[in-house]
Formats: structure tokens, C-alpha cells, sequence
């Protein structure tokens, strides 16, 4: 597993505090052997240490560099510092430690599960086909023009009822970023708008403006249907990594569910207060 941290700081927490992964005192402290860089009290930083510190394993260099070894040193003086002082029997500490081991060992199983996955021809194409059939077949291209008010709104319908120009009112009134393309939306599938504006842009026409003002959470909208099209959906070559990914995520739930399943799960009954 190639781990790389973050920040500096929560590498160095981990070095500082991994107590259950290091010997904790001089007497347990393992003898060198060929892969030890060096050794501090009694405690030996090995080729293995540097690789998951540095999240560097099967790298070509064959030594380690002079200024990350010195890091090392550091970390492990600390780390026996703290121990020396007790700092890991602290129960904010302990409570820590056992968070990061419990992510770090979930993730691990779970990453190891996805890497077993593989899935059949079959498998994949019917996902694809499904996916497919979801889909909508149809793309409009929509102008709109937000207010703030339901009044505005309709003013805004008169005015094109009497012959104003979409773009032009839209460039004058719409608090969208879209008023400087005259609310030009271009084209979109249905399903990429609220849920207010697609339903009322499906019951335009092309050429047609809603009647009535349309509210969503962003304000009140005039829609300006300018056309639809046909699409095609992508061939299976393109989108295959995103199929893969959608059977895997589907396997991960079901192996979530199995573990679930299978365990004893109780939810202590509390005293009432």
C-alpha cells in the first residue's frame, strides 16, 4: 500500500505515537540487522521505517537521504520522549491513536477488496445498457432571466409579450451570471437542472417563454425554450472505467452489508434521563 501523508505534522504524529507498532522501552528494543540505518537508545530505524515514512517503497535509491534519516532521528527521539513522560496513556491520545488504526485498517481492507474485483463482459455491458436506458435521449438549449421578486417576473413576461427581446431583457434584469450571454444557458440534459426548471422547460415548445414566473431556491425565473435535440449516448470504449467503477462501488456496498449481516451488532438500552 503506497501511504503518503498529508502534512508533515500528521506524519510525525504517527512516528511520535505508533506505541503499539515500536517497542516502548530499551529492553524490548529489537536487535540491528542488515536493514538498520541506525540505531537511538537501543531503537533501530530500518529501510522498512524510511519506506512508510516517506511512502517511497520499491523506489530505485538505494539510501536513504541524509536530511529524511535526520527527520527519523528526531521523530524517535520525541516519540521516547513522550513515553518517558506518559503522553501516551493520555486518553485524548489513546482515543487518537485508535481512530487513525480503525481508518487505516478499514481502508486497507477495503482497498484490497476492490483490487480482487474483476468483472465479466457480461457484466459490464449490461451495467453499460442500463445506465444507458436512464438516461435522457433529449438536450435542450434554455435562456432564462432570474429575479428576485414574483412582481419582476411578470413585468419581465409582459414586456416580452409586447415584443422585448429575451437576450436584452435578460442582459438589463437577470441576476444570473448568464445575463452578460443574454441568459444563454446552452445546451443541458434535464436532469442537470433543479428539479422547478426542467419540469417547466419539458412543457415548452421551442420558440415558447413561460407564462408564468417559475420559483426555485435561487428566486423566480422566466424560461425562454430556444431548442431540443436528440443525443447519443457515449459508446461503452469511453465510458467503461465509470461502468467498472459503479459495479466495484456496488460490490463494496454488498460486501458492507454481508459484514453487517453476519455480525452482532447491540445498541446498549440507556437509562432514561
Amino acid at each position: 500500500m503506497d501511504i503518503r501523508f498529508a502534512a508533515p505534522l500528521l506524519a510525525a504524529a504517527l512516528v511520535l505515537l505508533s506505541g503499539c507498532e515500536r517497542p516502548d522501552t530499551l529492553q524490548e528494543a529489537v536487535a540491528p540487522d542488515a536493514e538498520t540505518l541506525v540505531v537511538i537508545n537501543g531503537m533501530p530505524i530500518t529501510r522498512a521505517d524510511v519506506f512508510a515514512y516517506t511512502g517511497l517503497e520499491g523506489s530505485p535509491e538505494p539510501e536513504p537521504s541524509e536530511g529524511v534519516l535526520e527527520e527519523l532521528i528526531n521523530l524517535e527521539l520525541l516519540r521516547q520522549e513522550a513515553i518517558a513522560q506518559g503522553i501516551d496513556q493520555d486518553m485524548e491520545i489513546q482515543m487518537i491513536l485508535r481512530n487513525m488504526e480503525i481508518s487505516l485498517l478499514a481502508s486497507e481492507v477495503i482497498e484490497r477488496r476492490a483490487r480482487e474485483m474483476t468483472f465479466s463482459e457480461s457484466e459490464i455491458q449490461a451495467e453499460y445498457d442500463a445506465q444507458v436506458a436512464a438516461l435522457s435521449a433529449i438536450e435542450y438549449r434554455a435562456r432564462h432571466i432570474l429575479v428576485d421578486e414574483e412582481a419582476k417576473a411578470r413585468e419581465l413576461i409582459a414586456s416580452l409579450a409586447d415584443g422585448a427581446g429575451f437576450a436584452d431583457l435578460a442582459a438589463e434584469h437577470s441576476l444570473d451570471a448568464s445575463a452578460q450571454e443574454g441568459g444563454d444557458l446552452g445546451w443541458f440534459p434535464p436532469g442537470q437542472m433543479i428539479p422547478a426548471f426542467t419540469e417547466a422547460v419539458e412543457a415548452l415548445e421551442p420558440g415558447e417563454y413561460t407564462r408564468e414566473p417559475v420559483q426555485s431556491r435561487f428566486g423566480w425565473h422566466v424560461i425562454l425554450l430556444e431548442d431540443t435535440r436528440e443525443t447519443a449516448p457515449p459508446p461503452l470504449a469511453e465510458v467503461r472505467p465509470q461502468i467498472e467503477e459503479i459495479l466495484q462501488a456496488r460490490a463494496l456496498r454488498a460486501f458492507m452489508e454481508e459484514l453487517r449481516a453476519d455480525a452482532e451488532i447491540d445498541f446498549p438500552i440507556r437509562p432514561e434521563q
